[in-house]
């Protein structure tokens, strides 16, 4: 895929990913357990376009959501998962294995670094703890009397393990279903074709003049 192709795909799955954060479904008031499906467009460009277009659709898409319809302080943990999730994705699917395979352990290692580790961590600080969600609030942390934190991190994980698991038993699914009827491959090829044939009836006509 050339530069240009690769450009504009990043910024449609950028886009896809700001309205899937957009319409994130709260299961709770303060956003702590939601469905998202934000982590196909992440997914997708990591399997397509590489790690880093996947980095900036992750990232790129918390961010300006974030701005458009802010759900409270901008959390830098939760940023930094969505920004490794497609990161994640694109280094296991350079694995020489099926497809299916290569998304399962994205899956796995992506729920357990980005959601059960960062994401969670983030929200804890945010909601649970109530510092910032960033460096600021990771030195308050450390500094801090905790024995008047109402929930430890590890109880506050164990109460959003099931609905995270759903969500992303959900996003898996919409993925395999991509990858197996191949619909992306189809529309990326047809693109390519397209873009190549146009390519050489410039030069054609460039080398007519």
């Amino acid at each position: 895929m050339n530069k240009t192709l690769k450009l504009a795909f990043t910024a449609l799955f950028t886009a896809l990913a700001v309205a899937a954060n957009i319409f994130t479904i709260p299961l709770t008031p303060n956003f702590s357990k939601v469905i998202s499906l934000a982590i196909i467009f992440s997914f997708l460009a990591g399997i397509y376009l590489g790690a880093v277009p996947a980095l900036a659709v992750g990232f790129l898409g918390d961010l300006i959501a974030n701005f458009i319809h802010p759900f409270g302080a901008y959390n830098w943990f939760v940023a930094l998962s969505s920004a490794l999730t497609g990161v994640i994705c694109a280094l296991a699917f350079k694995l020489p294995w099926h497809r299916l395979w290569k998304l399962a352990l994205s899956c796995a290692i992506c729920f357990v670094v980005c959601t059960c580790a960062l994401n969670t961590f983030g929200l804890w600080l945010q909601i649970i703890v109530g510092v910032e969600a960033g460096p600021v609030g990771l030195v308050q942390l450390i500094t801090m009397d905790k024995t008047g934190i109402e929930k430890s991190f590890w109880v506050y994980l164990a109460g959003r393990i099931p609905v995270q698991l759903l969500n992303w038993a959900v996003n898996a699914v919409i993925i395999a279903t991509l990858l197996q009827t191949k619909a992306l491959d189809k529309l990326l090829d047809k693109i390519k074709l397209n873009a190549q044939s146009k390519a050489e009836q410039k030069q054609t006509a460039d080398e007519e003049k």
